[in-house]
């Protein structure tokens, strides 16, 4: 299907749509001020006609390595205005790695919270490293784009629809959008405007103009089409100090956030640490993110956070498929729901027969709108995108009543002589004892045996017979039980909130050249 065929819009007319009027009103929540819908329109277009200025044309590719503000939401949209395509370059991620993913996808410009050796612009942390200068690329600080105070570079300090001649249609290309690349160089899908606001438009429900939402990460896809879930309902943003649990529990209680994302590994970190109660009341959709949910998690964050916990099933490359309610999760606390409107979902053996319920296999997925294929990677395309269907490489089952279970990663099952299983399940079984904080599980060697470890963060001593012991209880298979613990302080995660089992397993390693008493 056409982008056309769906949706008209672009990105900027669903914007204007509600943040054109009634400027006054507030659009985000920022280190504790309101900024009104006319001061993010007006940074909107004093971006827009600043990059003009410095030549950016309809179809560039420019690189946004910025923090977590609203001026990242105004240079999204600024981009948008201008035809451009915007790219996501995280600013924590390492700089051979951010130059190579600036080359690969064509950028010639690329815009950071500030140049190396200026205290312009607003770090959000002493961690963020800007991109230094590099022969053919152009480093543009967000200081560099703003006016003087008192002063606006566009004509109409307000009119994103008169300032140029140019106006993107709902096919233009927009925004390049990473996959959380855990198991290497992420992969890339290119949107035009229109499915951008399709896909804003069908993976966050019940926004409206009361909403406010907690911002993910502006660099991940969830976090910007969240971002533009609220904007374009007419609702605020509230932006926090990321990856900062005080900062989230004041964040949602001080300005009666209605929306917010958590990882599952957040839920038990959060709930010790609140009183007794739902410290949430204010939270009508707490969206999971990140991973799958236990029948023990469910009851925490239900019982300690909000009864309106939210756990969806979607892929970078695809959009969102499924979403189980709170009720959903009462039935089904492992599930995730069923597949949303329009979606046509299947579990397939590796001949691509379809499996009946309650068997295993890999999911695919058809979509009302459903991109051609990776941008830039014909081969992969060719492997994920076959005959009209997205094989999304997890692995799951469906219920008779058509709720759908994730199993795991094919990159991530575990073969230990022989015995083959994925580590979620492992996982959970573990992830049960009260003394674990976080656990991970991955495959290593010892003295040239495959052997499966377990690495804990736990709550306060490690209690390690005592978990292994429960796991046994629990009904763990032999053939899956840890035959070491590794103690962390934390799980390596990417961005997405995501287990890097890769880090672990070189964490393991390195131990053991060093012998040092890495197991337990």
């Amino acid at each position: 299907m056409s982008c056309l065929e769906f949706d008209m819009s672009n990105l900027i007319d669903k914007y204007l749509e509600k943040n054109a009027t009634n400027l006054a009103a507030p659009a985000c929540i920022h280190e504790g001020k309101a900024i009104s819908r006319g001061a993010l329109l007006r940074a909107v277009c004093d971006f827009t006609a600043a990059l003009h200025h410095r030549g950016v044309q309809p179809g560039d590719v420019v690189g946004l390595s910025l923090g977590q503000h609203p001026g990242h939401l105004a240079m999204i949209l600024a981009l948008a205005r201008l035809g451009a395509v915007s790219l996501p370059v995280h600013p924590r991620t390492p700089m051979r790695a951010k130059l190579a993913l600036l080359k690969r996808m064509g950028a010639s410009r690329v815009i950071v919270q500030r140049l190396a050796g200026s205290d312009a612009g607003q770090a959000e942390s002493p961690q963020v490293r800007p991109v230094s200068d590099v022969q053919g690329l152009e480093v543009i600080s967000l200081a560099d784009l703003q006016p003087q105070e008192g002063q606006s570079r566009s004509g109409n300090p307000l009119d994103l629809r008169g300032m140029l001649d140019y106006w993107p249609a709902a096919d233009a290309p927009a925004r390049i959008a990473l996959t959380s690349g855990t198991t290497g160089a992420p992969s890339a899908v290119r949107y035009d405007h229109a499915y951008w606001v399709h896909r804003v438009a069908t993976t966050v429900e019940y926004c409206d103009e009361n909403t406010r939402l907690m911002a993910g990460n502006l660099s991940l896809t969830m976090g910007n089409i969240s971002a533009f879930a609220a904007l374009f309902a007419g609702g605020v943003v509230v932006f926090y100090k990321q990856h900062d649990l005080a900062a989230y529990t004041q964040a949602v209680q001080l300005h009666g956030v209605t929306h917010a994302m958590m990882a599952p590994a957040m839920i038990k970190r959060m709930a010790s640490r609140l009183p007794e109660g739902v410290a949430f009341p204010s939270l009508r959709y707490l969206r999971i993110v990140g991973g799958g949910l236990s029948e023990q998690l469910v009851a925490q964050a239900t019982g300690s956070l909000t009864p309106n916990v939210y756990l969806p099933y979607g892929i970078s490359e695809v959009g969102a498929i499924s979403m189980a309610t709170p009720s959903d999760l009462q039935r089904y606390p492992d599930h995730a729901g069923k597949p949303k409107k329009g979606v046509k979902l299947q579990v397939v053996d590796e001949k691509d027969k379809v499996l009946p319920p309650g068997e295993v296999g890999e999911i695919r997925v058809k979509m009302p709108m459903m991109l051609p294929g990776y941008h830039l990677d014909t081969e992969k395309t060719q492997a994920r995108f076959r005959n009209g269907w997205f094989y999304t490489n997890d692995i799951g089952t469906l219920t008779a009543d058509g709720f759908v279970r994730i199993d795991g990663r094919k990159d991530d099952r575990i073969n230990l002589g022989g015995n083959k299983f994925y580590p979620e399940r492992v996982e959970r079984m573990l992830d049960a004892h009260p003394g674990v904080q976080e656990v991970a599980v991955f495959q290593a060697q010892i003295k040239g045996e495959n052997v499966l470890v377990a690495a804990v963060v736990w709550t306060a001593e490690p209690q390690v017979k005592a978990l292994l012991d429960d796991a046994r209880t629990r009904g763990l298979p032999a053939g899956m039980m840890p035959r070491g613990v590794m103690s962390l302080a934390e799980l390596p995660r990417n961005e997405a909130g995501k287990v890097l089992r890769s880090e672990l397993q070189a964490t393991f390693e390195r131990g053991l050249k060093n012998e040092k008493p890495v197991l337990h």
